[in-house]
C-alpha cells in the first residue's frame, strides 16, 4: 500500500511501473505529458526500474529517458542479474510474452485508475454500455463497422461512375460498323459453306459410323462389366458365408436386444440417483466448509481481540483513555501559560528597555516616576532596571527551555492516545462481529452426520451401478454380434438374387468380336474423308482472316465498352459482399460479448462468496441490454438492480469484485491488480468493509494487489507491506518514501 498527501507522487508510482514494463501509461498515451516531462526540472536524464519475480527468477526491467532536440528512451532486461535483451520494443516484447499480458489489456484489466473502481457504477447506461465495450475490447468491433460502412460507400460512387462512361450511342455507332464488314465477309462465307455441304454429309456418314462402333463398343462394355461385377458378388458371398453364426436368429436377436435395453433403464435410474446423492453432497460439503470457514474466521477474530488487549495493557501502563487526555490538556495548559509568561517579561523588558535609553545625565527628573533626579540617582535607576531586565531574561531562557520538553511530552501522550483510541475501535468492531461458536460447532456436527450418510448411500449406490454396467456391456456386446449376423445373413440372401440377376444379363448380351472390328475400320475411314474437307475449308478461312482484323479491332473496342459496364456490375457485387460482411461483424460481436460476459459472470460468482460475507444477495451477475450493462444481484429467488437494493458496502464490494473478475478472466496468468485512490465517494462503513476485504479477502484471489490511498481508514490497515510517500511541493523537491 501506498500512502501520502496529494501530489506526493503516489500514482506516479503506477505510472512508473507501467512505463517500466511496456514504456507507456495512460497519461502518456493520451498525450496529456511528454516524454521530456517525465524528467525532472534542471535534470538531463530520468530512470525507471523495476523488478519481477516470475517462476523462480528474479527479472529487473530498466528504461531510461534523455533530453535532446527530441527526448528518446533506451530499455533492458536483466534475469538473475545477466543481461537478456535491449531495446524498448524488444523489451516490451519480452515482457508481453513473459507476462501474458500487453499493454492495452494491462491498463483494461488490472489498473484501476485513479478513484475509479466504482466508476461503471456511476455511468449512464449510453457511457457504460461503451467504456465496458472498450474495456473488453469489442469496441473495434463497431470501429471496423465504422470503416466498412465508409469502404461501400466509396465503392457505390466508383460503380455510379464507371456505369455513367458506358455510352449507348458510341455502342450503336460501334455495331453498325461491324454489320458493314459482316457482309464483306458474307462472299467468302458463301464459299465456305459449299464445303459445309459436302462436310455435313460426310458428317451424316461420320454419325452413322460412330452410332454404329458405339453401340458395339457398347456392348463389349456391358459384357466385360458384367463379369467382373459377377466375380465381385461372388467373393463377397463367400466372405459373408465364413463369418455367418447359424444358431443366431432374428428373433434371438430380438430378446438380447429387449435385455440390454431393459439394463440400460436401470443403469440410467442408478445414475440418476447416483446425481442427486452427489448433489446432496455437494451441497453439505459446501454448507460444512462454509462453517468451517466461520469457526476459523471466529478464532481467527478472538486472536485480534487478545492481541488488541495486549497492545491497549502495554500502551495504557494500568491508566484509561480518560486519563491520558486529562494528562495531555494539563501539559497543553501549561505551556500555553508559559507561552503567555514569556510573552509578557519580553512586553516588560521592552517598556524597560525604551525608558532607560530615555534617561540621559544632567536631567532633572525621572521619566519613569518623575522624581526628582541627581548623577547619582540616575546611575541607581539604571542600575536597578538592568537588574529587572537581566531577571526577567533569566526566567525567560528557564520557559523555553522548559516548553521543548514539554511539547515531547505531550507529542509523545498524543501518539500513545491516538494508537489507543485506534485499538479500541478495532476492538469493539471485532466484538460486534462475534458470532455463536457452539451453535456453529453444532451445525458442523449435523452437516458431518449428513454427509457420512450420503457417502455410504453413495457407494452402495455406486457398487450397484458398477454391477448393472458391467452386465449391459457383456449384453450389449452380444447383441452388437447377434445383430451384425443377422444383418450378414440379410446381406447373403440380397448378393445371391443379385448373382441370379447378373447371370441372366450376361446370359441376354449379345456380343461379337467380328462386328466390333468391322465397325471400328469403317469409322477410321469416314474420318479420313472428313479431315480432307477440314483442310480445305482452313484455306478459305485464311484467305478471309485479313477481312476479319478491322472487324476484330472494333470488336475489341465493344469489348472494352462492355467491360467499362462488366466493372460497374463488379463493383456492385462487392457492395453487397461488403454489406453481408458488415453483418458478420455485428454477429461476432453479439457472440464474443456473450462469451466474455458469460465467463466474467463465472468468475465474479465465484469471487463474491469470498468477498461478500452474508447471505442476503447469494449472487451478483452483468446483464446486457440493447443499450447497457446492468449490475444485479439475487435476493430472494429475483434478480434485482444493484443500485436499487445495495449500500454504499455492498456496492464497494460488487465493484471490487467486478474488477478482480475481469483481472482473472482477461489476465488469469498474472493475478494482479491496482486500484488508486479505490475510497472516492466511499463512507465510513464502506470503508470498513473495503479495508477487510482487500487485507483477507483478495489475497485468496489475487495474488499482488497495489492500493494508493489517503483515506485514513486504510492506512490503519494491516497491509502485508505499506509506504508513506513524503514531497515538499513549495521547494519542488524529490518525493521520499518511508515503511509504515
Amino acid at each position: 500500500m501506498l500512502v501520502g498527501i496529494m501530489g506526493a507522487g503516489k500514482s506516479a508510482v503506477l505510472d512508473g511501473i507501467s512505463f517500466a514494463l511496456f514504456g507507456t501509461f495512460p497519461a502518456l498515451e493520451r498525450r496529456r505529458v511528454r516524454l521530456e516531462d517525465l524528467i525532472r526540472y534542471s535534470e538531463e536524464t530520468a530512470t525507471v526500474e523495476v523488478g519481477v519475480e516470475w517462476d523462480g527468477d528474479l527479472y529487473r526491467i530498466e528504461r531510461k529517458i534523455r533530453k535532446g532536440k527530441r527526448a528518446a528512451s533506451s530499455a533492458e532486461i536483466f534475469r538473475d542479474g545477466s543481461l537478456i535483451d535491449s531495446g524498448t520494443t524488444a523489451v516490451t516484447s519480452y515482457v508481453e510474452h513473459l507476462l501474458g499480458v500487453d499493454y492495452d489489456l494491462f491498463t483494461r484489466a488490472i489498473y484501476s485508475e485513479q478513484n475509479n473502481i466504482d466508476y461503471f457504477l456511476n455511468l449512464d447506461p449510453r457511457r457504460r454500455k461503451e467504456e465496458l465495450d472498450r474495456l473488453l475490447g469489442l469496441d473495434r468491433f463497431e470501429q471496423a463497422r465504422a470503416n466498412i460502412v465508409s469502404v461501400i460507400n466509396r465503392v457505390e460512387s466508383n460503380r455510379k461512375a464507371l456505369a455513367e462512361r458506358h455510352d449507348p450511342g458510341t455502342v450503336a455507332e460501334i455495331r453498325a460498323s461491324l454489320e458493314k464488314y459482316g457482309k464483306e465477309l458474307a462472299g467468302l462465307g458463301e464459299r465456305l459453306g459449299k464445303l459445309a455441304e459436302e462436310n455435313e454429309k460426310e458428317v451424316a456418314v461420320l454419325k452413322k459410323s460412330e452410332g454404329e462402333f458405339r453401340a458395339v463398343k457398347e456392348q463389349k462394355e456391358k459384357f466385360e462389366v458384367l463379369e467382373k461385377e459377377l466375380d465381385r458378388v461372388t467373393g463377397m458371398m463367400e466372405g459373408l458365408k465364413g463369418e455367418i453364426e447359424p444358431e443366431v436368429t432374428e428373433e434371438l436377436c430380438e430378446k438380447v436386444k429387449a435385455d440390454m435395453e431393459k439394463l440400460g433403464g436401470e443403469l440410467q435410474q442408478l445414475e440418476r440417483t447416483n446425481k442427486s446423492l452427489e448433489t446432496e453432497r455437494s451441497r453439505l460439503s459446501k454448507e460444512s466448509g462454509t462453517i468451517e470457514a466461520q469457526l476459523k474466521e471466529e478464532k481467527e477474530r478472538a486472536e485480534r481481540i487478545g492481541k488488541l488487549e495486549d497492545a491497549l495493557e502495554a500502551l495504557l501502563a494500568g491508566k484509561t483513555a480518560g486519563e491520558f487526555r486529562d494528562g495531555l490538556a494539563g501539559l497543553e495548559s501549561e505551556m500555553l501559560k508559559l507561552a503567555s509568561e514569556k510573552k509578557a517579561l519580553e512586553t516588560e523588558t521592552a517598556e524597560i528597555r525604551e525608558l532607560v535609553g530615555k534617561i540621559k545625565p544632567g536631567m532633572a527628573n525621572c521619566p519613569l516616576c518623575d522624581s526628582a533626579l541627581d548623577e547619582k540617582g540616575i546611575e541607581h535607576v539604571k542600575k536597578e532596571k538592568n537588574a529587572l531586565m537581566e531577571k526577567n531574561a533569566k526566567r525567560a531562557k528557564e520557559i523555553e527551555a522548559r516548553i521543548p520538553g514539554l511539547k515531547e511530552e505531550a507529542e509523545s501522550l498524543k501518539t500513545k492516545l491516538k494508537k489507543t483510541e485506534f485499538a479500541l475501535d478495532k476492538k469493539e468492531t471485532y466484538l460486534k462481529e462475534r458470532r455463536d461458536v457452539g451453535k456453529l460447532e453444532a451445525e458442523k456436527k449435523r452437516l458431518g452426520g449428513d454427509l457420512e450418510r450420503v457417502e455410504k448411500e453413495i457407494a452402495l449406490n455406486s457398487e450397484n451401478m458398477d454391477e448393472k454396467r458391467r452386465g449391459f456391456e457383456k449384453t450389449s456386446i452380444k447383441a452388437e454380434r447377434y445383430a451384425k449376423t443377422v444383418e450378414r445373413k440379410r446381406k447373403l440372401a440380397l448378393l445371391a438374387e443379385k448373382e441370379k440377376e447378373l447371370l441372366d444379363k450376361r446370359e441376354k448380351t449379345k456380343y461379337s468380336g467380328k462386328d466390333y472390328e468391322g465397325a471400328r475400320e469403317r469409322l477410321e475411314g469416314s474420318r479420313l474423308r472428313k479431315q480432307r474437307l477440314e483442310t480445305d475449308r482452313n484455306a478459305l478461312e485464311k484467305q478471309a482472316e485479313m477481312t476479319g482484323r478491322m472487324a476484330v479491332e472494333l470488336g475489341k473496342r465493344l469489348e472494352e465498352i462492355n467491360k467499362t459496364e462488366e466493372e460497374a456490375v463488379a463493383l456492385s457485387k462487392l457492395s453487397e459482399e461488403l454489406k453481408i460482411y458488415r453483418n458478420a461483424l455485428l454477429d461476432t460481436q453479439i457472440s464474443l460479448r456473450k462469451n466474455l460476459i458469460e465467463a466474467i459472470n463465472a468468475a465474479m460468482n465465484e469471487i463474491w462468496e469470498i468477498f461478500y460475507p452474508y447471505r442476503n444477495y447469494g449472487a451478483v451477475r452483468l446483464e446486457v441490454t440493447e443499450k447497457d450493462y446492468l449490475f444485479e444481484v439475487h435476493e430472494r429467488g429475483e434478480w434485482k438492480a444493484l443500485e436499487t437494493v445495495a449500500s454504499g458496502g455492498e456496492r464497494a464490494c460488487a465493484a471490487l469484485t467486478l474488477r478482480v473478475a475481469l483481472a482473472t478472466v482477461l489476465t488469469p496468468n498474472l493475478s494482479w491488480l491496482i486500484l488508486d485512490e479505490p475510497t472516492h465517494n466511499l463512507d465510513r462503513e464502506a470503508v470498513a468493509l473495503l479495508s477487510e476485504t482487500l487485507q483477507l479477502k483478495v489475497p485468496q484471489v489475487v495474488r499482488q494487489t497495489f492500493v494508493i490511498t489517503h483515506e485514513e481508514g486504510l492506512i490503519g490497515a494491516d497491509f502485508a507491506t505499506s509506504y508513506r510517500l513524503k514531497r515538499s511541493k513549495e521547494t519542488d523537491g524529490p518525493t521520499e518514501s518511508e515503511g509504515i
